[in-house]
């Protein structure tokens, strides 16, 4: 996985479910093939210039040492973070974006920051020993596996998906389901 480096990773989003967002990966190997606003926006202000090279993700390696200056200035400001508006923070098959992730979640949580994450990857179980204030959320457009392997090419299988997120629910953690993007185009 190629690696670049950032000078900030906190955001302002100005969105009722996320007062602040993190992104600490630059594209996405899910390879949806519906229109992904992540993509067009990262292709519109020259972060990507094809579709190749946003299924190509770069972690970003200073981020905890980014975050480490940035929430000591913000914590005050900050109500939720959340993981992320352009990318997975779970990405199925990059075992060191969950690991990075995962830290992520902890240095925000040891400043009393609460989390939100979306994934299309698999929730990890030891996200139930965090902060009870975080919230866990997959995204679905469709049971139907061929739709999902056709639609979704990378993503986590549905099953695995709705099995992870159960066992969080189980565990007390604060969980949810995003169906997008909707009308999804198997119905239409």
């Amino acid at each position: 996985m190629e690696k670049l480096f950032r000078k900030t990773l906190l955001y302002k989003t100005g969105v009722e479910y996320g007062d602040y967002t993190i992104n600490h990966v630059q594209g996405c190997a899910h390879g949806c093939k519906y229109p992904c606003y992540a993509m067009l926006m990262a292709k519109r202000f020259g972060k990507i210039k094809t579709y190749k090279e946003w299924c190509e993700p770069k972690l970003v390696v200073n981020a905890i040492e980014i975050l480490q200056k940035e929430i000591p200035k913000l914590k005050d400001k900050i109500k939720s973070v959340q993981l992320c508006f352009t990318t997975d923070p779970f990405m199925y098959g990059f075992p060191e974006v969950t690991d990075l992730s995962i830290k992520i979640i902890q240095l925000l949580n040891s400043s009393g920051i609460k989390c939100t994450a979306l994934t299309k990857g698999i929730l990890p179980e030891q996200l139930k020993n965090l902060s009870i204030e975080n919230e866990y959320g997959i995204t679905l457009i469709s049971l139907d596996e061929d739709f999902r392997s056709k639609m979704e090419p990378n993503a986590a299988p549905y099953k695995e998906r709705i099995a992870a997120l159960r066992k969080l629910h189980e565990a007390g953690c604060k969980t949810w389901v995003s169906i997008e993007p909707y009308p999804t185009p198997n119905i239409i």
